[in-house]
């Protein structure tokens, strides 16, 4: 059972959560010169929180699309887990400890935000995430059926997790670094995002699941790839041509982008293995991104 719930977490998708919020944290502390433990820990525990709580909602709420997605093209990047379909963990138990991870998430941003002086704001910032990620397979809403699901999880695990982790140090939604450095965190998971639906394609189709992909279809969705890819070498590029010193470790990403941007825009994602593949690489410019800009900000 430990196992089923290991593996319905997805403990290995959580990097893409927690890597930001470190960035952040990473440029408050380079502006302040010291480091808010609890805070931040509290923070960390809320992003994994949310994380459950989006990832266990949306098995349960997948659970028919990913039955014909691992029928048809479904690849190990795309999916769901099939841990409810083998009957180890039934739809109500994983939904309920979807509701409760939510909860509690909640009560810990409450703390963080009023109990430790933060503000209101704070505590808004992460209800709207939170927001976002419960219900990006929950009804009512189901952001992933409305083709707003990919331009959430930008704002969701780009973006905001930035903000929040410069926020608690510096107590100061300064727009510049929020922008700059999350910018390539956004995109790049944003990517990710949009190539996973590549080989869910026809079984979302057929269940009316209206993602980007789905409305596109994936000759125009690998477009929107290619012109997010080119806006990703941008936003890397143009800081470190700019004298942002933390944006140097960052410019190899570059040339994963552009590998993968070649790739799709060549159509070589009709290929099953050639998909996954790309699947994976692009999860790597997301995480190697953040981890790059992370080392760059400490260096700095």
């Amino acid at each position: 059972m430990l196992k089923e719930w290991i593996r319905l977490s997805r403990p290995e998708f959580h990097t893409v959560g927690v890597f930001p919020l470190l960035l952040g944290v990473a440029l408050g502390f380079k502006a302040v010169g010291y480091l808010t433990l609890v805070p931040t820990v509290l923070a960390l525990l809320c992003v994994i929180l949310v994380m459950l709580a989006t990832y266990w909602s949306g098995e349960v709420f997948d659970y028919e699309v990913d039955v014909l997605s691992a029928q048809m093209e479904r690849n190990r990047f795309s999916g769901g887990t099939l841990v409810l379909q083998g009957g180890g963990i039934d739809r109500r138990t994983a939904f309920v400890a979807a509701s409760v991870a939510f909860v509690l998430a909640g009560v810990l941003g409450l703390y963080l935000s009023l109990g430790l002086g933060y503000g209101p704001e704070l505590f808004a910032v992460g209800a709207l995430v939170s927001f976002m990620g419960f219900f990006y397979t929950t009804p009512p809403f189901r952001w992933a059926y409305r083709g707003v699901g990919e331009i959430f999880i930008a704002i969701s695990y780009g973006w905001v997790p930035v903000a929040v982790g410069y926020y608690l140090h510096t107590r100061s939604w300064d727009i510049l670094p929020i922008i700059l450095y999350g910018t390539p965190v956004a995109l790049s998971i944003f990517m990710v995002i949009l190539i996973n639906e590549f080989p869910d394609y026809p079984a979302d189709r057929l269940v009316g699941k209206r993602n980007l992909v789905v409305r596109l279809g994936r000759e125009r969705a690998a477009v929107l790839y290619a012109l997010a890819g080119f806006l990703f070498t941008l936003s890397v590029l143009i800081p470190a041509l700019l004298g942002y010193g933390a944006f140097l470790p960052a410019l190899p990403a570059i040339a994963l982008a552009v590998w993968n941007v070649s790739d799709v825009l060549r159509g070589r994602w009709r290929d099953r293995k050639t998909l996954e593949r790309l699947c994976a690489r692009t999860i790597l410019l997301n995480v190697g991104t953040t981890l790059l800009l992370i080392l760059g900000v400490v260096l700095s």
